[in-house]
């Protein structure tokens, strides 16, 4: 066990694939890089709970002209976690303070902690969509790698979801990412659907996740409920069976521009079998994969991961893990405490334009899926 599989080339990975043995962790490509796979235009989402539930949200917006949709368990809304609205209290900026940019905050204040998860009420929800609509310049823009033009949102389609027992983020949070959806897509009503009436803590609940305060199996299948809503019924059907050999490790150091900022040395991705065919084909539709991608924090490829694997397996979606976790140079960013515990910059803690492309986590990630897709 641990042992690795070298390979000559991405294609090489691929049409080996299947004679990787079971008991292999994971097998490697040529030099450590991600393969280019056939992904279908219009056919890349993201998805993740709490952090990851923030960063989903942040990198589908951010990046709307390469992502087409989201899943969203447990999210607080666009760069709402530097966004000082009229009804906030402020507290006095310091080191121990997570929160070391604020967008309208006077010198030496800063933001309460989590604001907008804790605190919903206090977030203006009508201010929410000026940001993403006028951050990077208007006539003409003013910042590269900023934002893409909100219009690609118009179609896209969002799944929501907080459960009643959330503790982390309160009664009002995600609502506030539906609200500022409802102002950026054509018609919220069908494309947005939010689940929240299921009595479970903070998670992103797969079928053996029990209720909150129960022990026995729920049967709520999150990545289903998920998967079938943002790329629709008919084109995602039940599960399969999860492949190992079908995981592979790719080495995100040559997706890095700085080794301080948090990033872990290697990432993952699973090809279902049939989208290790499509590879080796033209990049005709008909032979073109779906795609979900799922950063966070992580070292394996594992728990909600192979779920959501399962239905990679069966309907052709590849699962795209960029990982998080990794060091942070403390000097440079003393008040990057999230980040410290392995989180994603959802706060503002590596800098103050972190949900632009350009930011730290957000490049990175983009690095990595332009690679994959060649887009």
């Amino acid at each position: 066990i641990g042992s690795r599989i070298e390979m000559p080339s991405s294609l090489s990975l691929l049409s080996l694939a299947l004679s990787v043995p079971a008991f292999a962790l994971y097998a490697r490509s040529d030099g450590g890089k991600v393969p280019r796979l056939n992904i279908t235009k219009g056919g890349v989402i993201t998805a993740g709970c709490s952090h990851a539930g923030d960063f989903a949200h942040q990198f589908h917006i951010t990046f709307n002209s390469m992502v087409d949709g989201a899943c969203v368990f447990s999210g607080q809304p666009y760069h709402c976690a530097v966004t000082k609205f009229p009804g906030d209290q402020l507290v006095k900026a310091t080191n121990e303070t997570s929160v070391p940019n604020c967008d309208g905050c006077p010198d030496g204040e800063t933001l309460v902690y989590d604001h907008c998860k804790n605190h919903p009420q206090w977030v203006d929800v009508g201010m929410l969509p000026d940001y993403p609509r006028r951050a990077c310049g208007q006539n003409p823009i003013k910042h590269t790698e900023c934002i893409d033009d909100v219009k690609n949102l118009f179609d896209d389609r969002v799944y929501l979801f907080r459960p009643t027992h959330d503790r982390c983020y309160l009664e009002g949070a995600v609502a506030n990412v539906q609200a500022l959806y409802a102002q950026m897509l054509t018609d919220p009503e069908s494309q947005v659907k939010f689940v929240n009436d299921q009595p479970f803590p903070h998670t992103l609940p797969t079928n053996s996740t029990p209720y909150y305060n129960h022990s026995e199996a729920a049967g709520f299948d999150g990545p289903g409920e998920c998967l079938r809503w943002v790329f629709k019924e008919d084109k995602v059907q039940w599960a399969g069976n999860f492949k190992p050999e079908n995981v592979f490790e790719f080495n995100q150091t040559l997706y890095m521009d700085d080794f301080g900022v948090g990033i872990n040395e290697k990432g993952f991705i699973y090809i279902p079998d049939k989208c290790q065919q499509a590879a080796s084909m033209s990049s005709s539709s008909s032979s073109s994969c779906n795609m979900v991608l799922l950063t966070n924090s992580c070292h394996d490829f594992s728990g909600m991961d192979i779920d959501f694997a399962k239905y990679g397996e069966a309907n052709g979606i590849v699962i795209l893990k960029p990982c998080v976790g990794g060091y942070v140079d403390k000097d440079r960013f003393p008040q990057a405490h999230e980040v410290q515990r392995g989180l994603l910059d959802v706060y503002g803690q590596l800098s103050d334009d972190y949900v632009f492309q350009s930011a730290p986590h957000m490049r990175f990630v983009g690095k990595i899926l332009r690679e994959v897709t060649g887009w």
